[in-house]
């Protein structure tokens, strides 16, 4: 019986230090990004998610990845791979809904694909109809390629 006790306790401290190394490498990948240290940001988010795949901070890592490639180092096709990582491999997570948006307003907006940005922006409403961003989405679809003075003037 004392055995089994040790070895439960030797589980939970080997969990929550691994729980605690989870937290530690996103806070350390945060301040970089904050620092704008975006290499570094860079490694260390996508080291969480190799390192953890199934904690769901993971789609968290992911969405701000994307964050860095599309406004930071403006590259939209990159933004684009891992926000449809986390779509396939966490999609019942907030940042899922909000990866499905982004992916719309990307290609509407930075690769001016707006047939594939109508694709997302509609599976966002039926997916999402009660989100605070479904009357952005509705917003886009009725504007895709109109130019932004015709929207301003209408």
């Amino acid at each position: 019986m004392k055995i089994k006790n040790l070895i439960l306790v030797v589980l939970l401290l080997l969990t929550s230090c691994s729980k605690k190394e989870d937290i530690s490498l996103l806070e350390r990948a945060d301040k970089e990004y904050q620092k704008k240290n975006l290499k570094t940001a860079i490694e260390l988010y996508n080291n969480f998610v190799q390192k953890y795949p199934q904690n769901l901070k993971s789609a968290e890592a992911l969405f701000k990845l994307s964050q860095i490639y599309l406004s930071e180092l403006r590259m939209p096709k990159e933004a684009i791979k891992f926000l449809e990582q986390i779509i396939q491999n966490y999609p019942n997570t907030k940042e899922a809904m909000n990866a499905l948006f982004m992916l719309g307003f990307i290609h509407a907006n930075e690769i001016h694909n707006y047939e594939k940005a109508k694709e997302y922006y509609q599976k966002f409403l039926e997916l999402y109809p009660n989100s605070e961003l479904a009357v952005s989405a509705k917003f886009e679809l009725e504007n895709l390629g109109k130019e932004p003075q015709k929207i301003i003037t209408k």
